[in-house]
């Protein structure tokens, strides 16, 4: 099978990185044993305008000159590849910030990978080119013939706003399960994922971390993720405006092994999103043996099973997820028990797995059914 998979994220893409990409490099990295992929992204500073990595041909269009043109030029030179390159299906991961057109002989051969509904957040995030996106994905939900969802709350949105009869497939994300390593509680909590203030709550996690201080002034705050200069600089003056550098850690990004050592030493780990699709690194603290703390959003209701693998807060409450934090901290055997049962439940989500679901999707798309 000849797959032409356009997103305009991309591992390396250091404006994003972020969960999307990595599905679509795990599963393509996998299936490219079997079918001949080529993957066409945006491009970014220092970025080659191809290579071939584990099996895939990475095309990169557009201009790397600002992330606003990027995705505009990507926008549009993925749309004119369409018309002309040669594939037996599009596998279309849909972004409502750039999103991708072609014309109907060739959307119908297609599969749209739909992550998370933006909308609400694209107007009250970005006021002028939010409504945009929000006109996009309203258009693009009814345009496509087949879609998968990455999470059951992402399924039950789209069967909402889909055209009837539309085929849709829940495929979750998974996780690339740590080395075995001796889990250790240092004097941490973890926050792990892009550096995006308003995305991932993080301008909610550290007013929660200053509430939390005075009781616990021995624990720390570590945040570690990919973020541009601007972003970490905004971090470190919130935190400084509400007293706690001296607690908080930025990391900058790190690598695969130093990711996992962050996660086998931290005491719980929180994830204070105002919207996710799924929440891969909600997984992957359950891989690491670790609770999470986690919002009260789709996505994230899927991802966390509360009492079980960790807690849930509401969103935008940082007097709740302070109180979430405090729980945990006086209760190691309750860290202990979610950690265990964390372990359980990201075995069920393994990459080989999730590209198979996948695959299978895409068989059923060409057969017609």
């Amino acid at each position: 099978m000849k797959i032409l998979h356009t997103i305009y994220d991309d591992v390396d893409n250091p404006w994003c990185g972020g969960g999307g990409a990595v599905r679509a490099m795990e599963i393509n990295r996998r299936l490219a044993r079997k079918h001949e992929i080529t993957l066409l992204t945006g491009h970014f500073p220092g970025a080659a305008r191809e290579e071939h990595r584990d099996g895939i041909r990475i095309r990169r269009v557009g201009t790397g000159r600002n992330y606003l043109l990027s995705r505009l030029s990507f926008s549009a030179l993925a749309s004119r590849a369409l018309a002309t390159w040669p594939f037996d299906l599009w596998v279309y991961d849909f972004s409502a910030f750039s999103p991708v057109y072609a014309f109907p002989s060739r959307q119908a051969r297609s599969v749209m990978v739909f992550h998370h509904p933006v909308s609400a957040h694209a107007t009250r995030k970005y006021p002028g080119i939010g409504l945009l996106a929000a006109a996009a994905e309203g258009l693009h939900t009814r345009l496509h013939r087949r879609i998968i969802a990455v999470s059951p709350s992402t399924a039950l949105h789209l069967k909402r706003r889909a055209r009837p009869n539309t085929p849709i497939h829940t495929v979750c994300n998974g996780v690339s399960h740590p080395p075995l390593a001796e889990t250790r509680e240092e004097d941490y909590i973890l926050f792990f994922g892009r550096m995006d203030t308003y995305n991932k709550g993080i301008d909610v996690l550290l007013p929660a971390f200053a509430r939390l201080k005075p009781a616990h002034p021995g624990v720390r705050l570590v945040l570690a993720g990919r973020g541009t200069e601007a972003r970490l600089n905004e971090l470190t003056s919130i935190s400084r405006s509400l007293g706690i550098s001296d607690g908080v850690e930025l990391t900058g990004p790190v690598s695969e092994a130093e990711k996992w050592y962050l996660y086998a030493g931290a005491l719980f780990t929180c994830q204070p999103s105002r919207y996710e699709g799924w929440g891969i690194a909600a997984i992957e603290s359950g891989a690491a043996g670790k609770a999470v703390i986690g919002t009260e959003i789709p996505g994230l209701v899927d991802a966390i099973r509360p009492g079980r693998t960790g807690l849930l807060v509401p969103a935008e409450d940082p007097e709740a997820l302070a109180g979430a934090m405090d729980r945990l901290l006086l209760n190691a055997r309750m860290r202990a028990d979610l950690g265990k049962n964390g372990r359980a439940w990201a075995a069920n989500f393994s990459w080989d797995r999730i590209a198979r679901e996948q695959e299978r999707v895409y068989v059923r798309s060409l057969e017609g059914q």
